[in-house]
């Protein structure tokens, strides 16, 4: 998998909320996920926020996105942050909405060597 491919299947996962490993062989609950719907604007937008709130959000602080075109949008709070090792991670909860459907849920990015956030366990 590509490195583009892994990000997006960490978005993914980030996007949903109540996606498990075991789950995600089977792609079809994809269907009633928002980022199903997301457009590749809007991917963009969450994408963006994400990295700002992971590169420079206070713990406790919460940005929201939005897209007027397509009416999707989310927020991203800053839980805490941490170290694995000499790793700086955050903990970061997650909701998204769009087309009707919604999820929630939090998750640990860890930054990686080349200066890239990937989701953790």
């Amino acid at each position: 998998m590509t490195a583009a491919g892994r990000i997006r299947v960490a978005f993914l996962v980030a996007a949903l909320g109540s996606a498990t490993a075991a789950s995600a062989a089977n792609l079809g609950f994809l269907k009633d996920a928002p980022i199903a719907r997301f457009t590749e604007q809007d991917l963009t937008l969450f994408k963006q926020t994400l990295d700002e709130v992971l590169d420079k959000g206070a713990d406790g602080e919460a940005r929201r996105w939005s897209n007027p075109e397509t009416k999707a949008g989310g927020e991203i709070k800053a839980i805490k942050s941490f170290e694995r090792g000499a790793t700086p991670c955050r903990r970061v909860a997650i909701s998204n909405a769009a087309k009707g459907l919604s999820a929630s849920g939090q998750y640990n990015f860890c930054k990686q060597p080349t200066g890239q956030w990937a989701q953790a366990n």
